[in-house]
């Protein structure tokens, strides 16, 4: 499973998030861009990896990647996407378990919020609209596999 996959399958195992994106193959989280058949109007997030960079573990053994990832959470308002936002980074009101400071034990990926932007991004589809949005990026540490 891809590192995508994975920010993905986590985001909709937290219930602040999945209250807002829906749950199953319904969901509203998607790598690199929406599906033709999402809704554009309802809030939803999209997960860009930008950059992959091999590392060695601590014990000098090869196989860790760290990954720089953009999260965009984008509504049709100001308020919508913030709390959106908020869902991703703490989980609604249980800090520690959104993808701020997300890992340990159990988990596939370690990751830590290193920006936080508000913006607004056109819908590309000619027309004037935009969603507000909230970029953030993340630095995100997990094993390589083959």
């Amino acid at each position: 499973m891809s590192i995508e996959d994975e920010l993905c399958a986590a985001l909709l195992d937290m219930s602040a998030v999945s209250a807002l994106t829906g749950t199953g193959d319904g969901a509203r989280i998607r790598p690199y861009r929406l599906h033709a058949r999402d809704n554009r109007k309802e809030e939803h997030i999209v997960i860009e990896v930008d950059s992959e960079d091999r590392e060695n573990t601590l014990d000098g053994k090869g196989g860790l990647v760290l990954a720089t990832v953009n999260v965009s959470c984008r509504a049709m308002t100001r308020s919508e996407v913030n709390t959106l936002a908020e869902a991703v980074r703490i989980n609604g009101t249980n800090p520690g378990t959104g993808l701020a400071g997300y890992g340990g034990s159990g988990t596939t990926f370690d990751s830590w919020l290193e920006d936080e932007t508000p913006s607004m991004t056109p819908w590309g589809d000619g027309s004037e609209r935009v969603w507000h949005t909230v970029e953030q990026g993340y630095m995100v540490q997990y094993t390589e596999t083959t």
